[in-house]
């Protein structure tokens, strides 16, 4: 692809009903404040992008989705470059795609303004986030379910300040069931009505249910029934040419996914332009079956026409087509939709093409990265912060990677382990216990619960602690809460956590893990509590509780356990472990209401962080028995040669690329199974292959398992 340099992006947008044309500032002229229950309007219904009078025109319509703070292409939690990632290199696709078309329809499908240090500037009136999506001249946002971390003021005021449209069709006032935001917007463009249907999770309340702050006086509906609702109101009102869904959704989500929502409606959608999910594909959806189709090569990049074949008035009925873009800028989602006038003068689709752009050879837009250098330049200097020393490995052996002791490489997957199996998630660690202590010391709690969210998080002796190690090791905005817990309910909360192993084969050298299971679904358990887990057994009876507060574990007794809210909200309460009436702490109301910088503070206060603290330096409380001295997959390798080739990577495994925000295995490298890893072609036997190319040589491009 080539490069283009951007010029000052100003594209004139004109905002009217049809007919009728305003300035650029027209949401001024509109409800653009947010009013308990009123629905916020920053846009009329219908926009004209464009006028002319023309019986044949190509629709083209962009989307981003959970760019989670990457106004620039680069990670503060590693201060490091992402060259694969940044809405400055969104720019330079974006100067490209609107030289081909100045009409050009452009949204964002939400979790703009959270993570990647973007929680700095959440007391700016409005985010940089924002402004950035303004300076890019975006059509339309829709909210995410991240944009709610925060107090509903802060979600109100970007809302209220964005200048495009506002949208989400599931967003109710629990006052009189009035819509938050219009579920809908029109588009004219040279009089082909184009209607873009938002949506936003329901499970916000749950994933919030400690915060209840956060979307306050606001309940979120089943995303089915809003989404069915919006689109016949919009048929009937508007009957648009076109009908595009904008859905904050992945594809299975809560049972209630793109995939069923297409299934549903895809006599009336023509494109769902999806996020979420933080994937990159491009399928079809049939009417009345819910699962989708790929009809892409390049891994989700171009759609491939001879799967897909001709989508017009014929067909249109029958299925919609379905596309993501990714994470954090890396695509360009793009739908190019031909349409021309019939003898009656009606609008009939000839063909659409869906394609993501990718972002991976692209410079970033200069005049972009000038404008936001400030911000830039504030997050590096906040994240580079030293807080104080690291005295001690807070991994055994060092390294995080748990075949080369390494800490973690890149691949085209994006930042991931070399075995993708981090140390601290299959052995009691300092680097666990951090966290742990911390959750218990301001919860009062005995036991504790957390997930390690980074593969890429590692604590090193003599290096200095800066804010970023912070952000690494625990990079959500969770708040910690307390919870009175029966052991019987511990016990079906632990085996749920550990469903995330698959279970032990014969001749396995490494554990491998569930690709139904993310890995922020996996809790390690700390503080007074002993137990082993056992990958023979099946999911459900793997965990064997021993002690509990120093006494037999009790079933029937009630004990006290620290956790983040979103384990709280999503997964205790409706599982029943737990209710709200037994939460005996919650911080949201703390001067440090987030677990990230409690860990921050407490760094902070004690100038730095030693693995000889006495809480860090106890007894490790559990351990999987197959990892043990005298276990199973110990033994397989100080048996195996295969396993000596894989530490000396001369030997790469095979990953789970559906898998997309946690790459891991879900097969696990087995001395019986040659087709378990396949050969790093860029090993040399005299030792002169560099690191990084041995790296790169177990890429997912490498891997013969890879079809695309």
């Amino acid at each position: 692809m080539s490069k283009f340099k951007i010029l000052s992006l100003s594209l004139a947008v004109s905002i009217a009903l049809f007919g009728c044309n305003d300035d650029e500032h027209h949401h001024h002229d509109n409800n653009n404040k947010v009013i308990d229950g009123q629905t916020l309007t920053n846009t009329p219904e219908v926009v004209t992008k464009s006028d002319k009078k023309v019986s044949k025109q190509t629709i083209t319509l962009a989307a981003t989705s959970d760019l989670h703070g990457r106004l620039r292409g680069y990670d503060y939690a590693i201060d490091a470059e992402d060259k694969h990632a940044g809405l400055t290199r969104i720019a330079t696709i974006l100067e490209q795609q609107r030289t081909l078309d100045p009409n050009l329809i452009l949204f964002d499908i939400g979790d703009t303004v959270q993570g990647n240090s973007a929680q700095l500037f959440n007391d700016m009136e409005t985010h940089p986030m924002i402004e950035a999506l303004q300076y890019l001249d975006y059509d339309l946002w829709v909210p995410g379910n991240h944009e709610f971390n925060f107090d509903r003021s802060f979600v109100d005021r970007n809302l209220e300040n964005f200048d495009g449209a506002v949208i989400s069709s599931n967003i109710k006032w629990e006052s009189n069931n009035k819509n938050y935001l219009r579920g809908f917007q029109i588009f004219n463009v040279n009089g082909c009505k184009v209607a873009v249907i938002g949506l936003t999770p329901s499970y916000v309340p749950n994933w919030e249910a400690s915060a209840p702050e956060h979307f306050k006086g606001l309940k979120f509906e089943d995303e089915l029934v809003a989404t069915s609702a919006v689109v016949d109101d919009v048929i009937a009102r508007h009957k648009p040419d076109i009908i595009v869904g904008a859905l904050h959704l992945g594809r299975t989500d809560q049972g209630v996914g793109v995939y069923n929502i297409a299934a549903e409606l895809a006599d009336k959608f023509d494109v769902i332009m999806a996020g979420h999910e933080h994937a990159t594909y491009i399928e079809t959806v049939k009417k009345g079956d819910p699962n989708g189709t790929d009809i892409s090569v390049k891994s989700g990049l171009v759609e491939d026409k001879a799967k897909s074949g001709t989508y017009n008035e014929s067909n249109r009925h029958e299925s919609v087509k379905i596309i993501e873009p990714g994470k954090w800028g890396s695509d360009l989602a793009m739908a190019k939709i031909n349409v021309e006038k019939d003898t009656s003068g009606k609008w009939k689709i000839i063909d659409t093409t869906l394609s993501n752009l990718d972002t991976k050879e692209i410079t970033e837009d200069q005049n972009m990265v000038d404008e936001y250098q400030d911000i830039h330049d504030r997050s590096v200097d906040d994240a580079r912060e030293t807080l104080g020393k690291v005295d001690g490995d807070f991994v055994n052996g060092g390294g995080a990677d748990e075949a080369t002791n390494d800490d973690y490489f890149v691949d085209d997957l994006g930042t991931r382990l070399y075995s993708t199996i981090h140390k601290a998630k299959v052995r009691d660690s300092a680097l666990i216990d951090l966290i742990q202590f911390i959750e218990r010391e301001k919860s009062g709690a005995t036991i504790s619960a957390a997930a390690l969210f980074s593969d890429t998080s590692n604590l090193r002796d003599g290096q200095d602690y800066q804010r970023k190690d912070s952000a690494n090791l625990y990079k959500y905005d969770n708040a910690l809460i307390g919870v009175n817990i029966t052991g019987a309910n511990l016990k079906k909360y632990m085996e749920w956590s550990y469903n995330y192993f698959n279970t032990y084969k014969e001749g396995d050298l490494t554990v491998s893990f569930n690709p139904d299971v993310q890995a922020y679904n996996y809790d390690l358990f700390d503080g007074a509590i002993e137990y082993t887990v056992d990958l023979t057994k099946p999911t459900g009876e793997r965990v064997d509780i021993t002690l509990v507060d120093g006494k037999a574990f009790d079933p029937n007794a009630k004990y006290k356990l620290a956790l983040n809210s979103y384990r709280f909200g999503t997964q205790g309460v409706p599982n029943g472990w737990f209710t709200k009436d037994d939460v005996f702490y919650d911080s949201s109301d703390a001067t440090v209401p987030a677990i990230r910088d409690m860990i921050t503070a407490y760094v902070t206060e004690h100038n730095g962080i030693s693995i000889n603290d006495e809480h860090l330096n106890t007894t490790h409380n559990w351990q999987i028995k197959q990892l043990a001295p005298n276990g199973e997959i110990t033994q397989n390798r100080a048996n195996s040669d295969i396993w000596k080739q894989f530490t000396n990577q001369q030997l790469c495994i095979h990953i789970n690329p559906d898998n997309v925000k946690y790459p891991s295995i879900s097969h696990a490298l087995n001395m019986n199974d040659p087709t378990s890893y396949f050969e790093n072609k860029a090993y040399k036997a005299d030792g002169s292959a560099t690191k990084e190319a041995l790296n790169l040589g177990c890429s997912w491009t490498n891997d013969p398992n890879n079809k695309s």
